[in-house]
């Protein structure tokens, strides 16, 4: 009577471990594999412009054809790791996924080719300089709005004429009156003035007298410089003149003597008794 009693307490002991141990596996089967310590949650996966997705299956396809050939015992690696050396067959392959081009490929290839040919034609210039002699019709006309972000260009056309539209006249008394105020001194007039323009900018300008005086000293430099140059020709043409003369009179003095010894020669020869 005692030994079932002994026996109860010890198969419902055995129980409890199986029924733990099949709500710990219930549990890994609800699990959906994510880090649950994490709140990092799976990201879409992004598509790629340009790139099709039969070009993925097939790189997974040969992805799954070199892993199965690598755990495949009568592969030929594991042949030769093996200790036994067989000889590869050759097999044409009837497609070669690697080979295998994404969609688009062939378009932009295209593409490619004839903006090419127009590079090798000239026609893409003579159409980028037939746009250009275009914009700056426009401009010139002032026919060119601001709005048009695509017509814009880097340079500013009209900063010249701004310019000289706004740039203050002023008067002569004022600058003779400032000239008799100011002492002469040719090397503080000759300095640039220089004016701030921004951070890091100067901009330097020149009085228009200064200018003009220098203008007139480097014309009066080259004017005699010429002028010299000029000289030094003619001089030189008087020597080559003279030098030439002299050898022609000389050349002439030789030919006459040359001829003179010749009659004197013949002449003696006539006055010899035959």
């Amino acid at each position: 009577m005692s030994l079932p009693a002994a026996t109860a307490p010890s198969s419902s002991g055995a129980t409890q471990p199986t029924e733990q141990q099949g709500g710990s596996r219930e549990r890994r089967v609800e699990s959906l594999g994510w880090l649950t310590e994490s709140a990092v949650m799976p990201k879409k996966h992004k598509a790629i412009e340009g790139v099709g997705a039969a070009s993925i299956l097939d790189l997974k396809a040969q992805l799954y054809r070199t892993q199965e050939e690598a755990r495949n015992p009568t592969a030929p690696g594991a042949a030769a790791s093996g200790g036994e050396f067989r000889r590869a067959k050759i097999r044409s392959a009837p497609t070669d996924p690697l080979g295998a081009k994404n969609s688009g490929v062939e378009s932009r290839a295209h593409k490619d080719k004839l903006e090419l040919k127009a590079v090798k034609d000239g026609s893409a210039s003579y159409a980028a300089l037939e746009k250009k002699a275009e914009l700056y019709e426009k401009l010139y006309r002032g026919e060119l709005p601001d709005e048009e972000d695509k017509e814009k260009y880097c340079v500013d056309f009209f900063q010249k004429s701004s310019d000289r539209i706004y740039e203050p006249q002023m008067p002569e008394i004022s600058h003779r009156a400032t000239d008799a105020a100011e002492p002469v001194n040719d090397h503080e007039d000759s300095m640039p003035n220089a004016k701030p323009l921004g951070l890091g900018r100067a901009g330097t300008t020149i009085d228009r007298d200064e200018h003009k005086r220098f203008v007139r000293e480097v014309h009066e430099e080259v004017t005699e410089a010429r002028q010299k140059a000029s000289t030094v020709r003619s001089r030189r043409q008087e020597q080559d003149a003279a030098r030439r003369e002299k050898l022609r009179q000389a050349y002439l003095k030789k030919r006459l003597e040359k001829l003179i010894a010749e009659k004197q020669a013949s002449s003696a020869s006539d006055d010899l008794p035959s």
